[in-house]
């Protein structure tokens, strides 16, 4: 069998079988020979290029690469062997053509290389195409040899890999691992090397102090006879792509912790997403299947499936895009009044179309905008109910009103009339063009302005307004001018009444130094004549002298305790504390009463009358105060009349009397006469008195429902008159009850008299002594702090009883148990135990002593709460010696 190849016999078969088209071209090209072998191309056919210059059928681009070779062929006597390329009825060929010399021509072996060519066109295509793919998604290639422990990179990952094979060793590689993350890469590694190569691994690496995210992915393993592993496969920064899923999963984070309701759901109303918020509002767990559920199933929903439908159309038809509200939208839930929604239509990349939904609950909203409107309501009430007018201006739009409730001085406008309107509006030319002017002004300067006004209101009385205009700025609105008007009329009407006052008050005080300084005379005198006689009487062995000086001290007594009843009964009427006790009073007989009191008082020279008038008259009054005034006028008379005759009288006149009391005295001044009933105002400063008994006889009539007048001539004599009603307003009680009258030892009716000037009456006739037998003296003790109260008591009583002097409340108990007296007269201010105090203990030991409350304490209350501790009588200091000697012998006897 050897030689077979090389048989002779055998060469044209073999040659047949593999050799190539040959053709033979002499020095110019032209084809000599040709022999076609495993080829069918129609423009290799030996009736086409036998004798054909071949370089003359080929184009010009395939000339261009092959006669260079064809000549370096012919004349250098090499071989040359290349790939061309020739288009030939737009058809591209490839082919290889080895050229050699023989007998001085070439001979072109022909091999077509066309299908090969187009291959690896497109295997290069494809392997470019490959390489932008794996550059855009960041892919390489690697190989770990398991042996020497050398991971080997190429390809475009941008991570650690190039083009260009980068080799690094498995110990440095996982130097880059992060250590969470280092376990899972190792384990990976240990089952590829095993054969297990279905997983691929997610992993991070820092690199270049960036972190990266890595995915590895085994696709070949060979294992050699010593045991080493070689594994290939893909490596793949997936950073982008983590990164993506991250901002997903935090987008899916802030979606579920939105604090509205969002949902996604199919046109056959299926859900397919629903966040944290949608499901605790309609009870859906987070284990329940979502994709189950009809959105119109759910009782909290509100809407039924037909609702559904239409829902759905109108969000299809972009009607339901923005902002629409569900009032009370979940039954189950009245608390969520309300839910404002946003619904869109989006339409996936696979044509399917869902309606996703954005809702937000506005209960708090609407609360608050109810409250918004209520406390508008009540603002704007508080505004019109304001005694000011406010008119807001908008500057920028001539001045036009945006707010207007009314003007002070009855401009009623009302706002809806108002609005889009200004002062030419309403005003005449001349003031609205006044008003303008200011407006400008301010709104130019921006400075306020603030004054007060007198004007006239629509009935044409005098008002006063309180006028403030002022710019208001801000970056959330244009400028506004606002405008106050307060009626200030009361308080302008009051300061000038306060002005008035004041000046009333500055008088009053100049007449209070006067009176002070008169009522300092008043006092001071008859305390002279006191101190000064008790002293002459204390040194005179007389007694003749002492008792006329005795006298004196006494007249002088009654006219320093008149002074003082006078100024405190002034202050108890004024103060409403005396009670004016109204009864039916006949005039006449209390006129002839006044007649017997002042008739033996009237001045020497001089005729006292009373005219008489009806004498069955009878009015409702205070018979006590009659009697107080008219005997007040007729004490002024007497003063001031040495000639003539003073009169006085009633008569009727309709439904009221008139009183008047008439003398023929020196007159008042003209510039007194409408003063005389002030206070502290005096027609004489040389006559006693204190100048209050007219303003106390003014007080008392007005009182009673009446008024009192004066009218006078100098030298001729003045005449008081005063009115008053048959029947009174109130027939029971008028004023506060006349508990704080003090006690005194003299006729009730001097007291209540407003002139002290009168002389007083005693209530009993001179006694004698008053004193008991001298055979039996029984025991007096004494309670009294101040020592010369009780020497006084002594010089009084020291002669007709046996005294017995405690110094306190405490002292007064233990005597009284010591010395068992048969009278008591209590101080009721001591100090260690008060009169009170000691009176009731006294009172429990023995219930029948009698005790007499003596003190300074004068009024209505404290005798009140003398008796209600257990005293049996009450006598005000100063006292006269005669009440005190009556009383105790009304007690030492008793004769009640």
């Amino acid at each position: 069998m050897k030689n077979i190849l090389k048989q002779a016999e055998n060469a044209e078969r073999l040659l047949k079988l593999t050799s190539d088209t040959m053709i033979l071209l002499d020095k110019d090209g032209v084809c000599v020979d040709i022999a076609i072998y495993n080829i069918n191309l129609w423009f290799l056919q030996e009736d086409r290029l036998l004798g054909k210059n071949l370089f003359q059928l080929i184009p010009l681009p395939t000339y261009n690469q092959i006669y260079p070779d064809f000549n370096r062929v012919l004349t250098q006597k090499v071989r040359s062997t290349h790939n061309y390329e020739m288009t030939l009825d737009g058809i591209t060929y490839f082919f290889k053509c080895i050229m050699m010399p023989f007998n001085g021509m070439v001979l072109c072996q022909y091999r077509d290389i066309t299908e090969r060519s187009q291959r690896k066109l497109e295997l290069e295509k494809k392997n470019y195409e490959l390489n932008e793919i794996q550059k855009a998604a960041l892919i390489g290639r690697w190989q770990y040899d398991s042996a020497h422990r050398i991971f080997c990179y190429t390809g475009h990952s941008g991570i650690m890999c190039t083009e260009e094979e980068q080799r690094v060793s498995l110990d440095d590689y996982v130097q880059h691992i992060l250590p969470e993350d280092l376990a899972p890469f190792n384990n990976w590694l240990e089952q590829n090397l095993k054969g297990d190569m279905e997983q691929s691994l997610d992993y991070r690496i820092r690199y270049v102090n960036n972190i990266y995210y890595i995915r590895l992915k085994t696709y070949a393993r060979e294992q050699d006879e010593d045991g080493s592993t070689m594994l290939e496969g893909y490596i793949q920064n997936i950073t982008d792509i983590q990164q993506r899923r991250n901002d997903i999963n935090l987008l899916t984070h802030a979606i579920n912790n939105s604090t509205e309701d969002i949902y996604s759901a199919g046109e056959d109303g299926t859900l397919i997403f629903a966040n944290r918020r949608f499901k605790e509002r309609h009870n859906i767990g987070n284990a329940d299947d979502i994709n189950k559920i009809k959105i119109y199933e759910l009782l909290s929903y509100g809407r039924n499936e037909k609702q559904w439908k239409e829902f759905i159309g109108k969000v299809k038809r972009g009607e339901t895009h923005n902002g629409y509200i569900i009032h009370n939208p979940i039954p189950g839930k009245p608390e969520i009044l309300a839910i404002e929604g946003n619904s869109y239509w989006i339409t996936s990349d696979e044509g399917m179309g869902t309606v996703w939904t954005f809702g937000r609950d506005i209960t708090l909203r609407i609360r608050h905008e109810q409250q918004i409107k209520q406390f508008n309501l009540v603002l704007d009430k508080i505004i019109e109910n304001l005694p000011a007018g406010i008119v807001v201006k908008d500057i920028n739009n001539s001045f036009k009103y945006l707010y207007r409730n009314r003007e002070s001085y009855n401009r009623e406008i009302p706002i809806q009339e108002a609005l889009g309107k200004d002062d030419f509006d309403f005003y005449p030319l001349e003031t609205a063009r006044e008003k303008r002017a200011q407006d400008i002004e301010i709104a130019r300067t921006g400075k306020g302005m603030h004054w007060i006004a007198e004007e006239r209101d629509g009935n044409g009385s005098p008002i006063y307004l309180d006028k403030r205009k002022m710019k208001i700025e801000s970056n959330d609105f244009s400028p506004i001018l606002l405008s106050i008007e307060w009626d200030i009329t009361e308080m302008e009407l009051m300061k000038r009444e306060l002005l008035v006052a004041k000046e009333k008050a500055e008088n009053s005080d100049q007449l209070k130094s006067a009176f002070l300084a008169n009522m300092s005379h008043e006092i001071r005198t008859p305390l002279n004549a006191i101190v000064g006689f008790s002293r002459i009487i204390a040194e005179s062995a007389d007694e003749e002298e002492r008792l006329s000086y005795y006298e004196i001290v006494e007249s002088n007594n009654e006219r320093l305790l008149q002074l003082i009843n006078e100024i405190l009964d002034l202050s108890k009427i004024e103060s409403g504390i005396v009670e004016f006790i109204i009864t039916p009073v006949r005039l006449h007989l209390l006129c002839k009463e006044i007649h017997d009191a002042h008739t033996f008082r009237c001045p020497e020279g001089v005729d006292f009358i009373y005219e008489p008038s009806d004498e069955n008259i009878v009015i409702d009054a205070d018979k006590n105060r009659i009697f107080q005034v008219i005997s007040n006028l007729i004490g002024n008379a007497f003063k001031f009349t040495t000639t003539g005759h003073i009169s006085y009288g009633y008569h009727r006149e309709g439904k009221y009397v008139v009183f008047h009391v008439t003398d023929t005295g020196i007159g008042i001044a003209p510039d007194k006469v409408n003063r005389v009933f002030e206070r502290f105002v005096k027609v004489n400063n040389f006559a006693q008195g204190t100048g209050l008994g007219l303003s106390i006889c003014k007080t008392i009539i007005e009182r009673l429902g009446g008024n009192i007048s004066v009218s006078s001539e100098i030298g001729k004599g003045t005449t008081f008159t005063f009115v008053l009603p048959l029947e009174s307003a109130n027939k029971t009680t008028t004023e506060r009850k006349e508990e704080n009258k003090p006690e005194t030892g003299t006729d009730t009716r001097s007291t209540e008299e407003g002139n002290k000037d009168t002389t007083t009456t005693t209530l009993l006739k001179d006694k004698e002594t008053g004193e008991l037998p001298a055979s039996s003296p029984k025991t007096i003790l004494i309670a009294e702090d101040t020592e010369s109260n009780f020497v006084l008591i002594k010089a009084i009583l020291g002669k007709l009883y046996h005294l017995k002097h405690a110094k306190d409340g405490m002292e007064a108990v233990a005597m009284f148990e010591e010395v068992h007296p048969d009278l008591i007269l209590m101080d009721m201010k001591m100090p260690n135990l008060g009169g009170i105090d000691a009176t009731r203990i006294i009172r429990e030991l023995d219930p029948d002593v009698p005790i007499i409350a003596l003190t300074a304490y004068a009024y209505g209350h404290d005798r009140q709460a003398a008796l209600d501790a257990g005293c049996n009588d009450f006598l005000a200091k100063p006292f006269t010696q005669e009440i005190l000697k009556e009383k105790i012998t009304k007690w030492l006897t008793g004769e009640k």
